[in-house]
């Protein structure tokens, strides 16, 4: 597998970071690109650069992407990830260098010249693939598939009914979403069915090693939080999370293919994902919503990643 990391790290972008990083090599992971999203851009591509030199993989090239949304202004969840984007982890900071091509011109210049189709892992706002279908809509025939988290079936966590990647830039999800690429939704309905209760925080303590020192910290930082004691009382999810794992693990998830719409134009129900699972709209399937998973599969993976990282 060729894959592209699309990132706006972010604390969960982080921990998801990681578990590629321990699964799929240099070979494999042929560049992380950044995108603003959880914090501006710049920060981003800093904090991907850290965790590339924290781990040893200063060989995964990083170029930076989209500074703001398709035709939005920019929203940001510092007030979550912290002004540094991973809530003062405590690793150095990096003498590595973003590369000079912007993240849409490797996009797609990779997509052009690679002889294998390439999936792409998106952990935030979808801008950076957006722009690069809008500018060359032809290039989809050139991805094996996209894996995203964001959206929702159900309620939102940015606004009522909008999950924040969705939110920020609408405009772009939609283009990506009806693109016609085989497309894997992992929205609030899965990610917030996997959580980081007190004995799974227990096992990651007993591992004690950096890198499952850090996890610990980016997975337990916002714990905290009035408001996130309020709706998760046993323990946060770690929504970005899901995408590695579904990388390297498939078969842990449920799903089934439906059609998924984003809202762009209304003001009360903006980055609104209508999923369709009963197929009352009778529009064309275009997404695999999962809907589902094994909670404790998907935290083995994690275990497991911290101790290959070691």
């Amino acid at each position: 597998m060729k894959l592209i990391i699309d990132t706006d790290p972010g604390t969960d972008d982080a921990v998801a970071i990681l578990v590629a990083l321990a699964n799929f090599d240099n070979k494999e992971i042929v560049g992380i690109t950044t995108v603003a999203g959880n914090v501006p851009v710049e920060v981003g591509t800093k904090n991907a650069l850290r965790i590339l030199e924290f781990t040893g993989r200063e060989g995964i090239p990083v170029y930076e992407g989209c500074s703001k949304p398709m035709v939005r202004e920019l929203v940001t969840a510092e007030w979550v990830h912290g002004t540094d984007g991973l809530n003062n982890l405590d690793i150095p900071t990096t003498t590595l260098q973003k590369q000079e091509l912007s993240a849409v011109d490797f996009i797609t210049k990779e997509l052009e010249e690679s002889k294998e189709k390439i999936t792409i892992g998106i952990l935030g706002p979808m801008t950076n693939i957006g722009t690069v279908i809008k500018n060359n809509p032809a290039l989809v025939e050139k991805i094996e598939k996209i894996v995203f988290m964001g959206g929702s079936a159900l309620r939102g966590n940015t606004t009522p009914v909008a999950e924040f990647n969705t939110y920020v830039d609408p405009e772009a999800a939609k283009i990506v979403l009806n693109s016609g690429v085989e497309i894997y939704m992992l929205g609030l309905d899965v990610t917030n069915k996997s959580i980081t209760t007190k004995s799974r925080k227990e096992k990651l303590i007993k591992i004690n090693n950096k890198a499952s020192n850090a996890m610990l910290h980016l997975m337990t930082s916002l714990d905290d939080l009035p408001l996130v004691k309020e709706i998760y009382p046993d323990g946060t999810p770690v929504h970005d999370l899901l995408v590695s794992v579904f990388l390297v693990d498939p078969s842990i998830f449920s799903y089934k293919i439906v059609n998924v719409e984003v809202e762009v134009d209304s003001e009360l129900t903006l980055g609104q994902t209508v999923v369709d699972s009963l197929g009352i709209s009778e529009r064309k399937p275009n997404v695999n919503w999962v809907y589902n998973l094994d909670s404790d599969k998907v935290y083995n993976v994690l275990f497991d990643s911290a101790n290959r990282l070691n």
